[in-house]
């Protein structure tokens, strides 16, 4: 559960902690830019957000939007594209954390609606583009596309399996730790966010630049995008699911 900073330098700690979280971002972003489908700013913000609160946690993302700028450009669509997302980002996962630790214990129906319901919607979106002839693109690159779509329809599956299996072996009472429930809800959450991240862009950079949706460029920019999504997504369910616990353990010492 987050709590309010103690003292009488408690806005000081906040903008502090938020200014590193911020320069961590663009660090991380920088060492694995070259890597396709592997970053870590999810899993640093997940976990950043979750122990300081919405605040600092959309501080820091807004923080990170504009100043990874100044390494890659001013570019208006990418701009618009983070200042929108990773606040967004930061304020959900700041406001999982503001969950009081008895609810976690008891692990609330909310949350197995929400996980369910967020991963429903990603396979009937996957299954839907994978299984009809929406996607007017040339046939070498559906196949690619269509595959990738398949991948991310088992990953959300998979992730849904676990969870509610979790969830009935805790309300049997074979599962005595809540935190291995909250650490399948909080990769569910981080999994469909970085997929929304890509269906963003693929509105946004189209708007900009008007190219128009039905446009040859268009359909190029959404393949090009869905290449790396695959990996994306796994790249978040592994590290969110390794590192999230550590993490935030580390973050709460932190903020202590």
């Amino acid at each position: 559960m987050n709590k309010p900073y103690g003292g009488k330098n408690s806005s000081a700690k906040e903008i502090a902690y938020s200014a590193v979280m911020a320069a961590l971002l663009i660090g991380g972003q920088f060492v694995f830019s070259n890597v396709v489908g592997v970053e870590v700013v999810t899993v640093l913000l997940c976990c950043f957000s979750f122990v300081f609160g919405k605040r600092a946690g959309v501080l820091s993302a807004a923080a990170f939007a504009l100043l990874r700028c100044f390494i890659y450009g001013f570019y208006p669509d990418v701009i618009a594209l983070y200042l929108i997302y990773y606040p967004l980002f930061a304020f959900i996962f700041g406001s999982l954390g503001s969950v009081k630790e008895q609810s976690w214990q008891k692990f609330p129906v909310w949350s197995v609606v929400l996980v369910n319901a967020m991963l429903a919607v990603v396979m009937v979106f996957c299954g839907l583009f994978a299984a009809t002839d929406i996607l007017k693109i040339s046939r070498l690159a559906k196949g690619m596309v269509v595959t990738l779509l398949w991948v991310i329809f088992a990953l959300a599956a998979a992730l849904a399996a676990v969870f509610d299996t979790l969830y009935i072996l805790r309300r049997a009472g074979k599962l005595n730790s809540p935190d291995t429930l909250k650490l399948v809800l909080v990769t569910a959450v981080a999994a469909v966010c970085t997929i929304c991240f890509t269906l963003l862009s693929d509105v946004l950079t189209p708007l900009f630049y008007g190219w128009g949706f039905s446009s040859v460029t268009t359909a190029t920019f959404f393949y090009s995008s869905f290449i790396a999504l695959a990996p994306q997504t796994v790249c978040t369910i592994v590290t969110v699911g390794a590192m999230f616990l550590p993490l935030t353990s580390i973050f709460k010492k932190i903020k202590r």
